[in-house]
């Protein structure tokens, strides 16, 4: 698992799914998110309360990110109410530097001297093999670039 502050507001949690496996159903993703939380705050001593926006992308076998957006701070003293959204994984590209690694693709875009690959497009058997080759990128603006 890997947490990262990103301001007041927000903050965002990386989480193996060889060691927790989020569901699409409500009630397990509640309780996924709850042991997530409770470990967050042993692990690190940080605090969630308040209303939340959480959005959650689900890459199968490999990762789930959780994006939490502060809304409100205006709750009883000590709870936290979430909004989850979630996301397909249309919106999640592999971002990597070398394009020897992945040139067997056929879709694959160019930004800012980086090659990204939708992870949808990524066979399963290769994510692992390719694991410590990409970083996970969620951007919307990939959507509007032409394949190489």
């Amino acid at each position: 698992m890997k947490f990262s502050i990103v301001n007041d507001e927000r903050f965002n949690i990386y989480v193996n799914n060889k060691y927790l496996e989020f569901s699409k159903d409500e009630d397990l993703l509640y309780d996924s998110l709850k042991k997530i939380l409770l470990n967050i705050k042993k692990r690190y001593d940080y605090d969630v309360f308040g209303f939340y926006q959480v959005d959650i992308y689900i890459i199968e076998d490999v990762a789930t990110i959780l994006e939490f957006y502060k809304k409100d701070e205006s709750f009883i003293s000590k709870t936290i109410d979430l909004k989850l959204v979630i996301h397909n994984q249309n919106d999640i590209y592999l971002k990597f530097i070398d394009f020897l690694l992945i040139k067997k693709y056929k879709k694959i875009k160019y930004k800012n001297n980086n090659f990204y690959v939708k992870v949808i497009d990524v066979e399963k058997s290769d994510i692992e093999k390719l694991l410590e080759h990409f970083e996970i990128v969620i951007d919307k603006d990939l959507n509007n670039l032409s394949y190489i």
